[in-house]
């Protein structure tokens, strides 16, 4: 969204909204003032692990581009430093007996089903203000967004660091949305960018001569399939409750058990692999969570099937999305 976008809705929302808007291009303005040309930041740093993953980043974006056809239109060619963890905090919500998320409209973007703060408290307040509603909410850490091409989006100290494979997968994720993005529709386009990204990583490290790492990513990916199943299948079986003739207090002894066999599976899955899954297991579980989970996976498949059907082909890959 453009800064002249936002000042318009601020002149027409109510007080909450207001707030918001007014965080969200305080936050923006943030990140776009404080860029500066990687090359730049390669040349004066002093910190080699910051002037190595800077390097990494133009062979990336130069791989992207050759590799996947999504050109970088300048974005990540810049880097900001935030001096802080976390990008922004994202807030979900949905009803005690619902597996339809709460959803909020935004210029440009559309119906998200997210409410994005540049400040931890911001976010801790809406959730407060969504729970008195009747709310369950959850708050998930971001570090990296796009800007649709709005923007020049550089990358961030609160990214930067990440493992190679992390990283990668960031930046091919991002520049997925800058390529092509559905207004209104965040499960294809969180799907579609995960599919690309996953796809990216794996060639990536196949030109990069480390067909090793393909396999451990290949594995990897297996763990986040079994998760998706037990998570997924909680989903469902509590979308099955919420949609039937019991009353609510009924559903509500229901969806405790339900709640309780996902953390046995996952337990179960933790056990199998050794480690992982620690927040899934130790901290709460309710709808808006799981729909913060199922909504990035849950189309995975169906995106990695057209790359195939594309022979790989990414110019054909992005011909066959526009038609979708």
């Amino acid at each position: 969204m453009s800064l002249l976008a936002c000042l318009v809705v601020l002149a027409v929302s109510g007080c909450r909204t207001v707030e918001f808007y007014s965080q969200a291009v305080a936050g923006q303005v943030e990140v776009l003032a404080k860029r500066q040309p990687i090359d730049k930041v390669i040349a004066k740093t002093d910190d080699t692990g910051l002037r190595e993953r800077l390097e990494l980043t133009k062979r990336l974006l130069a791989f992207a581009e050759s590799e996947l056809k999504m050109p970088s239109g300048g974005s990540y060619e810049l880097y900001t430093e935030l001096g802080r963890d976390h990008l922004v905090w994202v807030v979900h919500a949905a009803p005690e007996l619902s597996m339809e998320p709460k959803k909020w409209w935004y210029p440009v973007v559309g119906e998200q089903a997210y409410r994005g703060y540049f400040r931890e408290d911001l976010a801790r307040e809406e959730m407060a203000r969504l729970e008195a509603d009747g709310y369950e909410t959850w708050v998930g850490e971001v570090d990296a967004y796009s800007t649709l091409g709005v923007f020049r989006d550089p990358v961030l100290d609160t990214f930067v660091e990440r493992a190679e494979v992390d990283y990668a997968e960031l930046i091919f994720h991002e520049l997925v949305h800058r390529k092509y993005y559905v207004s209104g529709d965040t499960p294809f386009n969180e799907s579609m960018a995960e599919a690309v990204a996953r796809e990216g990583v794996r060639r990536w490290f196949r030109k990069t001569g480390r067909p090793h790492l393909v396999k451990r990513y290949d594995e990897r990916l297996v763990k986040i399939g079994q998760a998706l199943d037990a998570i997924g299948g909680a989903s469902e079986r509590l979308k099955k409750l919420y949609a039937s003739d019991r009353c609510d207090a009924d559903k509500l002894v229901a969806k405790d058990r339900e709640l309780k066999r996902l953390n046995r599976e996952l337990r179960a899955l933790r056990t199998e692999w050794g480690r992982g899954l620690k927040s899934w297991i130790e901290e709460p579980v309710n709808n808006a969570r799981l729909n913060s989970f199922t909504t990035y996976e849950a189309g995975v498949p169906r995106f990695e099937r057209m790359i195939e059907e594309c022979d790989g082909d990414f110019d054909r890959f992005w011909e066959r999305v526009k038609e979708k």
